[in-house]
């Protein structure tokens, strides 16, 4: 699968299953041959599996891998193994065109996502409302050292870091907001660089944040579960993670109504992909997280409130 990948310039499949070879066994130097293709460290098997899957993979599957790669992998591989390995190959392959079709599809100018100039101003306006400066100071406060905050929105939040905090890399795809947020970070009292980029494919080294703030961002990524593991894997292990989100309500009614607005359509178009109905703290903890403190509040009015939780999970050493 890592080769596969490699061949189509998936680095975020790349990435992921250097890490499943990894927990599966695979030894760090056999992992290395793999990334630079010199397979001459791998055993005559395992050579012949990987260049059989490559040369498939190169010629998206339609006729024959050359005759000296087909007489190996035939050599060292049995008829049941070669159609297993060929059946991977495709999968992996689908993955990656899937996964590379949703970054093109979320990609702007750069690497951000599709922009949203409307929603983008008028959430310019309400944002303020929508989180107040006491829930944000809450939720950042006793923060230090190198934090990620993605989708930083208009960058409200950036006034609120303690100065503990060394460094701030703010996420926000969306231009008008970017622009927005990057005046707001030359007002800010820790040094802030707002970049273009999207939680499910972050331009960053694993495990180097100290912390991770997500704010109002998660109810609309395209893939939570792509989104929280890109965050897991740059969030050093023990590290925290801060977030702030609305969520799906604790009552049937709650939950039938946002479900239905979300599944019509009509909510994710107006609120730029936001959805209502998502278990977010769920998805938190399913992705490698635990989640050590949750409060639980409603904004609006009755039992029109929308429900928000505001918490901090913890990355464990070992993802799942």
């Amino acid at each position: 699968m890592v080769a596969v990948s490699q061949v189509n310039a998936c680095a975020g499949c790349t990435r992921v299953h250097e890490r499943w070879a990894l927990r599966a066994g695979v030894s760090s130097t056999e992992l290395e041959a793999l990334q630079t293709g010199d397979l001459e460290h791998l055993d005559p098997r395992s050579r012949a599996a990987v260049s059989y899957a490559v040369a498939r993979a190169q010629r998206r599957f339609a006729g024959s891998a050359s005759a000296g790669i087909e007489s190996s992998a035939r050599e060292h591989l049995s008829v049941r193994e070669l159609k297993e390995i060929e059946a991977v190959a495709r999968a992996t392959a689908l993955a990656n065109l899937s996964l590379n079709t949703l970054a093109a599809r979320t990609r702007s100018s750069g690497t951000g996502a599709a922009q949203h100039p409307v929603f983008a101003r008028v959430w310019s306006h309400i944002s303020g409302k929508v989180g107040s400066d006491k829930q944000r100071s809450e939720l950042l406060a006793g923060l230090r050292g190198r934090v990620l905050e993605v989708g930083a929105g208009d960058g409200r939040n950036f006034v609120h870091y303690p100065p503990e905090v060394s460094e701030v890399l703010a996420v926000e795809p969306e231009p008008y907001l970017r622009r927005l947020a990057s005046g707001a970070a030359r007002a800010a009292p820790v040094p802030v660089t707002v970049v273009d980029a999207t939680a499910e494919l972050l331009p960053h080294e694993d495990g180097v944040f100290d912390s991770i703030v997500s704010s109002l961002v998660l109810c609309s990524v395209v893939d939570q579960e792509i989104a929280l593991a890109e965050l897991h894997r740059v969030l050093m292990p023990g590290g925290e993670l801060r977030f702030y989100e609305h969520v799906i309500a604790e009552r049937s009614l709650g939950r039938s109504v946002q479900a239905s607005l979300d599944g019509s359509g009509i909510w994710p178009h107006l609120g730029a992909g936001c959805h209502l109905a998502r278990d977010t703290v769920g998805m938190i903890a399913a992705a490698g997280f635990t989640v050590e403190q949750v409060r639980r509040f409603t904004s609006g009015p009755g039992p029109l409130g929308l429900p928000f939780v505001l918490g901090t999970a913890r990355r464990r050493s070992a993802h799942r």
